[in-house]
């Protein structure tokens, strides 16, 4: 098996840059096209887990069309042989008004009709969890304000740290009850 033909990568890197043209600019149906159409495909989210390509093309036909642009960064193409290819990469978006860091993977098949996504998962790399607890709440924090909210937050873990270590025998009721 050949590994990393250049002309399968070229393929792939130009299905890529379909893909990425597709998907900012909210191509939904060039999208539906670059995957498997079949109950077999899966795309796992952000926040969802879609199983067949009914329910891939639901979730675009629902997705906001607003701000989709993004920036890639450590794209990998990896062709093995001539009908199978893994592309990987991280990007940053803006979600909610914070720039979140991501990553994206995507297995591609060569089948008689052309190139298709079989499988694709995308999630979230939160930098630490005050930035994912933000955007979890959708609660932006300027960064101009983000050492302080961090400063708060450990605090806050050094005021709670002897409650949350001080033990009570295993009888002892966690709140007085009441009964009539």
């Amino acid at each position: 098996m050949t590994i990393n033909d250049p002309a399968v990568l070229a393929e792939l890197q130009a299905l890529h840059d379909g893909y990425e043209a597709a998907l900012t600019s909210n191509d939904v149906e060039k999208l539906s096209a670059f995957f498997w159409s079949t109950p077999e495909v899966v795309r796992f989210g952000i926040s969802e887990s879609l199983y067949g390509a009914d329910e891939i093309n639901a979730f675009r036909r629902a997705r906001s069309p607003i701000d989709l642009s993004r920036t890639v960064e450590n794209l990998k193409i990896v062709a093995l042989g001539n009908s199978f290819g893994t592309i990987t990469l991280e990007f940053k978006r803006r979600s909610s008004g914070m720039l979140r860091q991501s990553r994206q993977t995507q297995v591609w098949v060569r089948f008689p009709e052309g190139w298709k996504i079989v499988s694709a998962h995308v999630s979230f790399t939160p930098s630490s969890v005050m930035d994912s607890s933000a955007a979890w709440m959708g609660l932006p924090i300027p960064t101009e304000f983000a050492e302080g909210v961090r400063l708060n937050l450990e605090r806050a873990g050094e005021i709670a740290a002897p409650l949350l270590s001080f033990s009570l025998p295993e009888e002892t009721e966690s709140a007085q009850v009441f009964q009539p």
